[in-house]
Order: C-alpha cells, then structure tokens, then sequence
C-alpha cells in the first residue's frame, strides 16, 4: 500500500510524464470543439472565457442544485482557479478576489500548460487539503463559462486523484443562487518571494 508522501511523488511524476509526452490528447473528448482551440496535451486555450461544452471523463460536472447540495453536506473542498498575474516571484493582486465562502485560492493551475514548480504547487496544494479530509470530494470552478476550472479538473484527475467535481457556472452560478461571496488570498507557492495580499 503507498503512503500519502509515495502517492505524492508518483502523482507528481505522472503528471510530468503526461505533460511532457502529450499523451492526454482524448479525440472523443474534445471531437466537438475545434482542434485548434486545444493544445497537445487536450488543455484549452485562450479564448477562456466562451461556452464550456466538452466533458470531462472521470469528473463530475455539478449545475447549480447539485452544487448547493454537496456544499450543504460537508466535507467538500472547493477549489477557485481563477487566474492571477504572477510576475518577478509574486502575485499581482490589487482588488480584493470574491469568492464562494470556505474555497481555496489557487491561481493559474487551469492555465493550458503548466512548468514543474506549477505542477507541484498545484499538487502540493491538494494533497494537503486531502490530507485533513481524506477522501472529501474536489471542487473546481472559477467563473461562469470558464475553461480554466476545466483545465484544472482535466489536469488533476490526469494526476491520479479521484472524487473530482467541476462547477461550471462557478462564482456567478453561486451569487445569482443567492449565495454570499467573501474576499480571499491565493495560496502561495513554495517559490513565491513576495506576499502581496493580506486577509
């Protein structure tokens, strides 16, 4: 049986290995889209913000009812993806970032592709948050017609973990539902220089 540090490393490195290979191009995943609107590796590119229509095998996609439901029967771990520059070792933040109340913050992980020291924050970032609530389903998301949180749920179920959910109407879904937002800082990579944000 792997230990959680074990299950860690070979997360990590399957993920390099699919990045580097491109051996996640699934055709009947995206056979709906055009081609030229997916990098090698089956990621979205810019534009991100139009119409999410493709799915996701192995991720469940939640409308708004469903959503509300499993965030009323905790533990669930909600996940923004909402990109956020980064520049010179920090992130340049200078408004407050809105979010669904209890979510994690972590910028620029739905982005097409990712170098290793992004790959490991993002797996770094979700193996600690299992790690307090062992088996809790993930919750991707960022805006409403958002291809970010569905790069970042592809990505993560690519990396091994299970239990995942993608939100796709995201922050607007949740406040046009009548949910409340908060203000929250993104997580901070291991390589991060600077703070910029302060709760």
């Amino acid at each position: 049986m792997l230990t959680k540090r074990t299950a860690h490393v070979v997360r990590h490195y399957a993920a390099l290995v699919v990045w580097l290979s491109g051996m996640l191009i699934n055709p009947t995943t995206i056979a709906e889209e055009p081609s030229g609107l997916f990098n090698q590796q089956g990621y979205r590119l810019p534009p991100y913000r139009t119409s999410v229509t493709a799915p996701i095998p192995g991720v469940t996609a939640l409308n708004d009812g469903a959503f509300s439901a499993l965030v009323a029967s905790p533990p669930a771990i909600l996940v923004d993806v909402y990109a956020l520059t980064w520049h010179d070792g920090m992130f340049l933040q200078d408004s407050p970032h809105l979010t669904i109340p209890g979510s994690v913050w972590l910028p620029n992980v739905g982005a097409p592709t990712l170098e290793e020291e992004w790959i490991g924050y993002f797996a770094d970032a979700l193996d600690a948050l299992r790690e307090y609530e062992e088996g809790a389903p993930l919750v991707f998301f960022c805006r409403a017609d958002c291809w970010l949180a569905w790069n970042a749920a592809r990505r993560a179920q690519a990396m091994g973990y299970e239990g995942l959910y993608w939100y796709p109407n995201g922050v607007d879904g949740w406040q046009a539902s009548g949910g409340a937002l908060e203000a929250v800082c993104p997580q901070l990579p291991a390589h991060a220089e600077w703070v910029t944000c302060e709760p």
